[in-house]
């Protein structure tokens, strides 16, 4: 059997697969963050707005030592409490960022997480570090926000193939809580645009054919107790993933607000998504997804209480429940061949 890796979103041809890809956000912005021509088999757009990427000239930022945007509004410790654990600002960022947005780029195996790990790489945070990380409106705070970068995309393989598709799965701006969530893997009955229109049914020998993993992001602590667990909510296959916050205040003993904290190295996760297509697998269009599920109570309540760890009490947050979509969070159409 062939196991090839794709990790890329814009469109790349490797052997007999090729890959096209959108992207859309369940929680911050309801736009593509892609501006490309690409000849596609289906309107995943569905006449949606499609936003080139922000493009600006870079110089030097004293403050930060890198190239990071000056946001005229933020205040020195600012800059150090919202950007001091994420990687350095390239000087060439906006300028690979808009040739991963034109199509231009297509390994993305070679993107650093210099970029992809910045917020200046994912649509609306020119708007949200007004409202949120600058002007403190706490309307914007959220305890639930994330989304997946690409959310769909569409490859051509042979039968008798593995193939691992990558996203970037992020937490959203400002959002306040550590999220657990479950990521379902699943073959769902019909393929969606990114307004909710059906664009082909699934065949129904799509079960007998192909299947669905997660393999990455991987989370220890839960894996240190998920053996001892009665779940009555999480399948074999499904994925436990923590993501961390964006924005929190800092408070002392006194509930006395003593600083803010942004982003932490780990805020955006490569999510692995592995398909397998089966020996024999008649030719034709399938569709495979993920959604995401609130854990179960068993679950949280690990992390509600236990104090070995970052993620309890109050901090945590079951995710899931809120942010529903009419289509799910990450899609892979197939054309088997």
């Amino acid at each position: 059997m062939k196991k090839l890796a794709i990790i890329l979103i814009a469109i790349i041809s490797i052997a007999a697969i090729s890959v096209t890809s959108y992207s859309i956000y369940f929680t911050d912005d309801p736009i593509i963050p892609l501006n490309t021509n690409l000849r596609n088999s289906y309107n995943y757009t569905a006449g949606a707005t499609v936003s080139p990427g922000q493009y600006m000239e870079t110089t030097f930022n004293d403050i930060t030592g890198d190239y990071r945007p000056t946001y005229n509004e933020l205040t020195e410790d600012q800059y150090h409490q919202f950007f001091s654990e994420l990687p350095e600002f390239p000087k060439d960022f906006f300028e690979i960022s808009q040739l991963i947005y034109d199509g231009k780029i297509t390994d993305y195996s070679r993107v650093s997480p210099s970029y992809w790990k910045q917020p200046e790489f994912y649509p609306g945070w020119f708007t949200s570090i007004n409202n949120t990380y600058i002007d403190n409106d706490p309307n914007y705070w959220t305890p639930e926000g994330y989304g997946c970068y690409p959310a769909i995309k569409e490859i051509s393989a042979p039968s008798d193939t593995t193939i691992t598709v990558n996203t970037y799965f992020r937490t959203g701006y400002a959002t306040e809580s550590y999220q657990g969530l479950i990521i379902h893997p699943y073959l769902p009955d019909t393929a969606k645009d990114l307004r909710g229109n059906t664009l082909f049914t699934q065949p129904d020998s799509s079960k007998k054919y192909i299947s669905v993993a997660i393999t990455n992001p991987d989370n220890p602590i839960y894996n240190s107790f998920k053996s001892s667990l009665p779940y009555n909510n999480v399948a074999d296959n499904d994925w436990f993933c923590i993501l961390k916050p964006t924005y929190q205040l800092l408070k002392n003993e006194y509930n006395e607000v003593t600083g803010e904290s942004g982003f932490p190295s780990d805020w955006v996760r490569l999510l692995e998504y592995e398909i397998t297509i089966a020996p024999d697998t008649p030719s034709g269009d399938y569709i495979c997804a993920i959604k995401i599920n609130e854990p179960c109570h068993q679950i949280n309540q690990e992390f509600y209480f236990s104090p070995d760890h970052e993620y309890y009490g109050r901090a945590y947050y079951p995710g899931g429940g809120i942010l529903k979509s009419n289509i799910p969070h990450f899609q892979v159409v197939i054309h088997v061949e």
